[in-house]
């Protein structure tokens, strides 16, 4: 009896077309826990065993890691052995390679440029610049432009050149398109930070696509060498690339149309990184014939969850119709757990974790996961009280986080002066112009004059300094006195808010950028840990939440005492990822989906995505929970529960509260028009009615002026209770476009937006 076939042996029907489809346009649509990366790796097995010479045959992954398993799959399936490395010399030079070509993007680009990027005048020992690296050069960029960094931040600046980059925009593009001051800035920036870049023979992270796409442009005879080179090209997780790898790849497999794409439009969650999903959704367009497989067998998750996790996705519009299935037929129902608050959420989650690992579930394989970094803390909080060891992935602890640091160094300074280590962490946050050679200049003389660094601080105005370093710590040790005196009759939350206010913390962390928004997000989040110590005695408020905090953030310890923890981490990062039990937290509107997706159709329906990359995490436990009330940023709301949660049927999962009227509210949700379910009455949610960008928190209020539609029209002054005064700058039916005095501009439905006229 003949020996099965070890590329085919353990493939089902489907994965078996896919392996077998070798010449053409294929597009592989793969579901979550499907066997995606075994479909493609035996693909690539098939072409070689076919007779394909390896360094034909290019693949490309999105990380190192699944490139190096795909290599070692193939090592063991076809027998090779001592394989020439990846990192050798490759090409029309390297036909002796026993393995394909096999990385990610900047990987392969990065090989390319070094071999060829002389034909675009440039260096082939250019240096790859680093995040860092990349502020500090967009920082001297503004400085010569003569921009204040309060004026326009760097990093804002390099969000917006990396976006352009993403959509394979060079500076002369984008300074066609800019249309206000503050774009023509960045375009001029783009322009001189992409001068400098060549100045310094460096590369950013996103030239190395851009320029490879440029050379193969402009440079017609190395395209077809490389065409040559690469006559089947795979690409992996294809619904998270961008423009300007879809032109590369388009590119790469012109001549010979022998191009693999798989991925999975239902988990495409990357659009705030530039990913655009037409490109898997158009595949097909773009190559007539091409052959689609669905790969819909999951082998991950149990039946119920897959049930649970279809009606979730399947309201989406234009995606491809797939139907996730299982043998694994039994399980428990996926669990919906509404709760009073987030602090009942993280302590139920927490007491799930404890109750599995009682069952004989290891932590390692238990996942809380969360929309936002700033919910983190009340989780990490419960972990502590519950003696529970746990991990964060891809962010640092809630507390160990800078600008949280920052801000706890400053109420330690106001409660403890002496505190030398607090006292050198913020003496230049956020900047006052006093620098290292400042901080040796007071140091030297404490220690001249056995002083402590608060002593030395407080006598500055006779140290050998600029008048005008002088007259700033001059200007912090009045702050820090002012705040010492405040601390004697303003609660912590109190005292913190005008602290913030007064140092200027919210501009500086705050500098249109996704991260600053998430900054500023987790030291809103800190003041609502404060707000616990509201009823005590001013100066004991103080002491108490600090003792809290120096409490909690000695579980970062347990990271290194315990191998098996508790996984934490936002929904965006679970991607690829396994686990026994997944509890989904914070399943609310304004939370999940989030407030900026509230009125865009686009981001609503990429946040139905992330629910459902979430949900096919779980093998056998799933508990999606909802708070009716929450403390998030600074402010108690009570939001209803996610719109998603309307369309799992009620027989798909099980219903659980701690409230005894809970089973009336989720009737009348289902039943009624309150979260505007567009399989209800026919009113249409909010994210149907067009390409809106709204703001979100607008401290909704039912009962509130009614008439402002009628007495607001374009220029009139109105105020905003978060946002200050400002000017209606248009109209467009319930939509205003308001720019306020701050010079921020945010859209707002007049219908609840607490606007009152000036």
């Amino acid at each position: 009896m003949p020996a099965a076939d070890p590329i085919t042996a353990t493939l089902n029907e489907p994965q078996m077309h896919a392996v077998n489809h070798t010449d053409g346009p294929l597009l592989i649509l793969a579901g979550a826990g499907s066997g995606k990366t075994r479909a493609l790796t035996h693909r690539i097995a098939r072409l070689m065993q076919d007779g394909v010479p390896p360094w034909q045959i290019l693949a490309v992954t999105f990380t190192n890691k699944a490139a190096n398993e795909m290599k070692t799959r193939i090592r063991n399936m076809l027998y090779i052995t001592d394989p020439t490395p990846f990192d050798s010399p490759f090409g029309l030079a390297n036909k002796q390679s026993r393995l394909p070509v096999m990385g990610t993007f900047h990987s392969v680009c990065a090989r390319i440029l070094r071999r060829d990027i002389e034909h675009l005048g440039r260096d082939r020992s250019f240096v790859i610049y680093d995040a860092d690296d990349q502020e500090k050069l967009v920082k001297q960029t503004l400085k010569e432009m003569g921009i204040d960094e309060k004026e326009l931040k760097s990093r804002a600046v390099l969000g917006a050149i990396g976006r352009c980059k993403s959509e394979a925009l060079g500076p002369k593009e984008a300074a066609a398109q800019a249309a206000t001051e503050r774009t023509r800035q960045i375009a001029c920036a783009y322009v001189l930070y992409q001068k400098a870049l060549r100045d310094h023979n460096a590369l950013d992270f996103d030239d190395l696509i851009l320029e490879t796409v440029r050379l193969f442009t402009e440079v017609p005879d190395i395209l077809a060498r490389y065409q040559k080179t690469w006559r089947y090209i795979n690409v992996d997780e294809y619904q998270d690339t961008n423009h300007a790898q879809y032109l590369l790849i388009s590119l790469l497999a012109r001549a010979h149309r022998n191009l693999c794409v798989i991925g999975d439009p239902d988990q495409s969650i990357y659009a705030f990184r530039g990913a655009d999903i037409r490109n898997i959704l158009e595949f097909e367009k773009e190559y007539p014939g091409a052959v689609r497989i669905k790969l819909e067998q999951n082998y991950r998750s149990t039946q119920p969850i897959l049930r649970a996790a279809n009606a979730i996705i399947k309201p989406n519009p234009n995606r491809p119709e797939k139907e996730m299935w299982t043998e694994r037929s039994d399980g428990p129902k996926p669990v919906l757990s509404n709760v009073a608050d987030g602090q009942c959420e993280a302590r139920e989650a927490v007491r799930k974790a404890e109750l599995l690992r009682t069952q004989g579930m290891r932590l390692n394989d238990q996942v809380v996961l969360y929309r936002t970094n700033a919910q983190s803390r009340l989780f990490e909080e419960a972990c502590m009280r519950a003696g529970i060891p746990y991990r964060i992935v891809g962010g640092l602890k809630f507390y160990a986080r800078k600008e949280v640091k920052d801000v706890l160094a400053y109420l330690h300074a106001i409660l403890n002066p002496d505190d030398t280590v607090s006292l050198l962490r913020i003496l230049n946050v956020p900047s006052r112009k006093i620098g290292l050679t400042t901080v040796g200049a007071l140091q030297a003389h404490a220690s001249a004059h056995n002083l402590t660094l608060w002593e030395t601080l407080r006598e500055a105005q006779k140290i050998d300094l600029n008048e005008g370093v002088r007259n700033r710590i001059t200007a912090f040790v009045a702050l820090i006195e002012t705040y010492r005196t405040k601390a004697q009759r303003e609660v912590a939350a109190e005292l913190c808010g005008h602290l913030l206010h007064a140092t200027g913390m919210e501009q500086w962390l705050r500098d249109d950028s996704e991260e600053g928004e998430t900054r500023w997000e987790n030291v809103q989040e800190l003041l609502s840990v404060m707000r616990k110590y509201d009823a005590l005695p001013p100066l004991l408020s103080l002491t108490s939440f600090l003792e809290e905090a120096a409490l909690v953030s000695e579980v970062d310890k347990l990271d290194e005492a315990h191998d098996d923890a508790l996984t934490l981490m936002t929904l965006h990062l679970c991607k690829g990822l396994e686990f026994k039990s997944v509890s989904i937290c914070g399943c609310e509107e304004g939370v999940f989906p989030h407030g900026n997706a509230l009125f865009d159709r686009a981001q609503m329906e990429e946040e139905r995505r992330l629910l459902y990359v979430g949900m096919t995490r779980a093998m056998t436990h799933l508990t999606i929970f909802s708070a009716r009330s929450r403390m998030l940023w600074g402010e108690n709301k009570a939001n209803e529960p996610s719109r998603f949660l309307l369309d799992l049927p009620d027989d798909a999962v099980e219903r659980r509260s701690d409230d005894v009227l809970s089973a009336f509210a989720w009737a009348a949700g289902r039943g009624g028009a309150s979260l505007a379910s567009e399989r209800g009455t026919g009113t249409a949610e909010p994210a149907r009615i067009g390409e809106l960008h709204v703001a979100f928190n607008q401290d909704l209020d039912a009962g509130g002026d009614a008439t402002n539609q009628e007495t607001l029209a374009e220029g009139t002054r109105v105020m905003h209770p978060a946002f200050g005064t400002g000017t209606i700058v248009e109209l467009r039916g319930d939509i205003a476009d308001i720019r306020f005095d701050s010079g921020e501009k945010k859209s707002f439905a007049l219908s609840i937006a607490p606007l009152k006229p000036v």
